[in-house]
């Protein structure tokens, strides 16, 4: 078994970019989610604000985890990006210095 690692920047660009589209897309649910399921429509559905309660909570904790998630996801993409650029410039760097050296 090798030790060498091998990064491939131009994937590691996609899968940042999917994780960023991803927490796009799921901003874009949440916001569908918020306006399907408020709390008034809960009251409504069950008659009173008493009848609704355990349910709004259940959909406050549902929205606050997807928020989470969804904060979760743009930082990963937003991290991924940066290990790439970071990599790339690490191996710009190496390319000047070995073009130098000869």
């Amino acid at each position: 078994m090798s030790d060498e690692v091998r990064l491939s920047t131009e994937e590691l660009h996609k899968l940042g970019a999917t994780f960023e589209m991803r927490a796009e897309e799921l901003s874009r649910q949440l916001a569908a989610f918020r306006r399907r399921a408020d709390a008034e429509a809960l009251r409504d559905g069950f008659g009173s604000h008493e009848a609704a309660r355990p349910f709004r909570e259940l959909y406050e904790q549902a929205e606050h985890a997807l928020i989470q998630l969804q904060q979760r996801l743009a930082e990963v993409g937003g991290g991924i990006k940066e290990t790439v650029a970071n990599t790339q410039a690490a191996e710009d760097e190496l390319v000047e210095t070995m073009r130098s050296v000869k």
